[in-house]
């Protein structure tokens, strides 16, 4: 090609990137940006969710995407850990605690995820599979998540996810529910995180997403304003343009005295969260046979004891991919974390041997000193992970009963037994993929489904709510009214699910619960009966995600007592059990903590007995060596005697 023509195609080029660049930094400009460790004084415009300034005046509430997005990158945030899991399908590491669908009406604790699961925790269902919307979903756990994700339509909008008949290559959209219109978005509401504690009333905010007023909720938890209404008495047909609908809708009245002169208005805001924030969504309580034990019998976390918080080491960019801890975090912005995890911060992690690498790479990020782990054989590294000795509770006899904030709604003011659903236990110890021990919580599911040879399909609980409301005749508890009487129980099982076959056509409906299966089977008289189905179901399976707090000093740590309190008889990390719970009335089997690491009982025990007499061994060798060295001095005493003696008479021959 002729030098004329490339010179204005190289030109071309050079200019492009050169655009491209500047309109780079355009765009990194236009959002607001301190550089200083000072936290900046927000006094700020509020925007409301048509993307107008707010005034005293104003009738719709203050939209945080439009208000906090004018000088912070909405777009890179919305991919955050928090948000990310709903729409994107992201899996990072290993489980998390799954959205658990808990209705005592219909015995149903279902654990549902986005997130693509490991085989460890094969029975969480994808909501799309089941036909729950990404409303339906907002509408049931808005109050535990910070908004964004499947809380907003644009970003839960997407392809459906593969099944049978839709595979990767299907451009079908996610269904979508109309009373979006009613409700209006859950933003990502910055402030649950970054409003200072005490500020933010998460309790006025959980009230007003069970109301369905989505978009009214960052508004009243702030209290810039008195909000009253509720979406949810809307029906669902009701024209979104007609006056009554309108005049249906939620109205607020902004609070004038939190309004400056020039119509800016004070958030008191921190840019690291504080702990109170991250309780509310990551709390959990134990509970004995009498109910919820008391928090002051616990031990506050040993890190938090020391002075530190959460966010010292779940930390975050701007992108709010929040470190999570677990060894080998990886991250997409090429930042290592590896010192952020136990193991790193405690231990250091081996250096790729690059100068600039190694001081990254040692033990001791804040402060935290050198476990010496006297005596320890270093296989247990490569078998246990830091948490199966470190955290959670101490283990017992038996896995107790657990409650957590994003599965039994704790903080939210109620009155609690202890006993509600779903049933969740802990600690359990089983292996990972990566082969080493870890305590984790453990559920078993319990739904109503459709069987499809050795496939359970979980069906969707409203749907099912409707079906069984009439057979079931549930007032408030499944487990209360029915559990207890295992004949109503069948009988009433047994109709229900001959109501599901008559409304979906299908041939075998089915109860799942406590890891068993319940079917209709027909006699050869034509009767029916319920009865358990035999066979390995792996959608009945329980579903477990690890324990990482709350974190115990080195004097509570499993084997600080010495080798037998593992490698005996009593050893809780092996002879631990847990049973299967759920609200049909089965008494299950327990499961002990060997089998479910692998482990063969017969060469466990034998195990167990050479450390049973290791102790006594040691003794008995301590005792052998010391009347070897003293039969040794006895000898090399006579011997030296006899050399004496010898030397003495050989000496008097000679004179």
């Amino acid at each position: 090609m002729s030098l004329w023509l490339v010179r204005p195609l190289l030109c071309t080029c050079v200019l492009a990137a050169v655009m491209a660049e500047n309109l780079g930094a355009a765009e990194a400009r236009r959002y607001a940006s301190s550089d200083s460790d000072a936290g900046y004084v927000h006094w700020i415009d509020l925007y409301d969710t048509s993307n107008r300034k707010i005034t005293a005046d104003s009738t719709l509430p203050y939209s945080p995407q439009n208000t906090c997005g004018r000088c912070h990158d909405e777009q890179t945030i919305s991919h955050g850990w928090h948000f990310n899991a709903f729409a994107l399908g992201s899996t990072q590491g290993r489980p998390s605690e799954p959205w658990i669908w808990d209705d005592a009406r219909t015995g149903t604790q279902l654990p549902l995820s986005y997130r693509s699961q490991p085989e460890t925790q094969r029975s969480t269902f994808d909501p799309r599979d089941i036909g729950l919307t990404p409303w339906r979903m907002a509408s049931q756990f808005g109050a535990r998540f910070p908004g964004g994700g499947f809380g907003t339509p644009e970003q839960a909008a997407g392809p459906a996810p593969e099944t049978a008949e839709n595979t990767d290559d299907s451009e079908s959209p996610i269904p979508q529910s109309p009373r979006w219109d009613f409700s209006g978005n859950l933003e990502i509401d910055c402030m649950v995180c970054h409003a200072t504690s005490g500020q933010y009333d998460f309790e006025s905010r959980r009230h007003h997403i069970d109301d369905e007023n989505f978009a009214w909720a960052p508004t009243a938890a702030m209290h810039l304003a008195t909000v009253e209404g509720r979406v949810s008495r809307i029906k669902d047909d009701a024209d979104p343009e007609d006056e009554k609908t309108q005049a249906a809708l939620p109205k607020l009245s902004y609070d004038a005295e939190r309004f400056a002169p020039d119509g800016t208005v004070f958030f008191d805001l921190v840019r690291e969260p504080d702990n109170n924030a991250c309780y509310q969504c990551h709390t959990t309580v134990h509970v004995n046979d009498d109910g919820m034990e008391p928090a002051w019998i616990h031990d506050e976390d040993v890190h938090l004891r020391a002075g530190m918080k959460c966010v010292d080491c779940h930390r975050n960019g701007l992108d709010h991919d929040t470190v999570r801890g677990f060894p080998g975090e990886k991250r997409a912005d090429g930042f290592s974390v590896s010192t952020l995890s136990c193991q790193g911060c405690h231990l250091g992690e081996e250096s790729s041997g690059l100068a600039s690498e190694k001081i990254t790479s040692r033990a001791g990020r804040l402060g935290s000193p050198t476990p010496l782990h006297a005596g320890l054989p270093p296989v247990h590294f490569e078998r246990l992970s830091c948490t199966a000795c470190h955290s959670g509770a101490v283990p017992r006899d038996e896995a107790t009963r657990i409650m957590t904030s994003l599965a039994h709604s704790l903080g939210a003011k109620e009155r609690r037994t202890g006993f509600e659903s779903p049933q969740i236990q802990g600690p359990i110890y089983r292996k990972l993929a990566d082969g080493k021990i870890y305590p984790e919580r453990i559920m078993w599911p319990a739904f109503w489904g459709i069987l499809e040879g050795d496939a359970i399909t979980p069906l969707n609980p409203d749907d099912v709510f409707e079906w069984t409301r009439r057979p079931l005749r549930v007032r408030k508890s499944f487990i209360e009214e029915l559990a207890s009487d295992p004949e109503k129980f069948d009988e009433k099982v047994g109709a229900s699910l001959a109501a599901i076959e008559t409304e979906t056509g299908a041939e075998q409906a089915v109860y799942v619960s406590s890891g068993a299966v319940y079917g209709r089977l027909e006699d050869e008289a034509g009767n029916f009966s319920l009865e358990l189905l035999p066979g390995d179901f792996g959608a009945a399976q329980p579903v477990s995600w690890p324990i990482a707090h709350n974190v115990r000093p080195a004097g509570w740590a499993l084997g600080a007592a010495g080798c037998v309190e593992c490698h005996s008889d009593e050893g809780k990390i092996f002879t631990s059990v847990v049973k299967p719970l759920g609200p049909a009335p089965l008494d299950a089997e327990p499961v002990t903590m060997a089998s479910l690491q692998g482990l063969d009982a017969a060469q466990l025990m034998r195990w167990n007995q050479l450390f049973a007499g290791r102790s006594s061994f040691k003794v008995l060798v301590a005792i052998s060596l010391a009347i070897l060295f003293v039969i040794m001095l006895i000898g090399v005493g006579s011997v030296a005697g006899l050399l004496t003696r010898r030397l003495s008479s050989e000496g008097e021959s000679k004179s």
